[in-house]
């Protein structure tokens, strides 16, 4: 008889990421045909919706965010390596525990000032000052969300850390071809 799998935590919290970063990607997929769409309605039928732009940029906000611990997870996250290149494997995993530490805390402050932010949006019921009036904390609460899953994210990563090879850098770059390290 096969023992009762446990629920894994971290890779919950990873497929969490990458359900959202999905979602984000398909959101890109809707602003390209919103876009497209307010192309064809302005120059080919000349009516233009007041509504795209407002729109689309929310949506824009809200991809962005929710892609945050994914790009994390994937280890694409900004970084600049120039030092932590030169040092040893535990200085390097030192400095990765560091840095992510640094996003967990950061995250975590983020997070409940986003909340703050966005629970203040619908007591008043502020809204945008745009055409549509969209309230505010449409655009406000994907900076809660995505900084709270990144602060799920970075502690799952600092989970794992010790279990890890400590970090590489290619001298070339993030991005060098096996021909450029030379």
């Amino acid at each position: 008889m096969r023992a009762a799998s446990r629920p894994n935590p971290l890779a919950w919290v990873d497929r969490l990421a990458e359900l959202l970063a999905r979602l984000g990607g398909l959101l890109v997929v809707i602003i390209a045909l919103l876009l497209f769409g307010e192309v064809v309605a302005r120059y080919v039928f000349h009516a233009p919706t007041i509504w795209t732009q407002d729109i689309a940029i929310t949506l824009q906000v809200w991809f962005t965010y929710l892609g945050m611990a994914y790009v994390l997870r994937k280890r694409e996250l900004i970084r600049i390596t120039a030092i932590v290149a030169l040092l040893g494997p535990r200085l390097r995993q030192l400095a990765e525990g560091f840095a992510l530490v640094v996003i967990l805390l950061f995250s975590l402050m983020a997070t409940v000032y986003g909340w703050d932010v966005v629970s203040e949006s619908i007591r008043s019921g502020r809204r945008q000052p745009t055409i549509l009036e969209l309230p505010n904390w449409v655009a406000e609460l994907p900076v809660t969300v995505g900084f709270a899953l990144l602060s799920l994210q970075s502690l799952a990563e600092l989970i794992r850390l010790p279990f890890r090879p400590a970090p590489t850098f290619n001298p070339g770059g993030e991005h060098a071809t096996k021909g450029d390290e030379q």
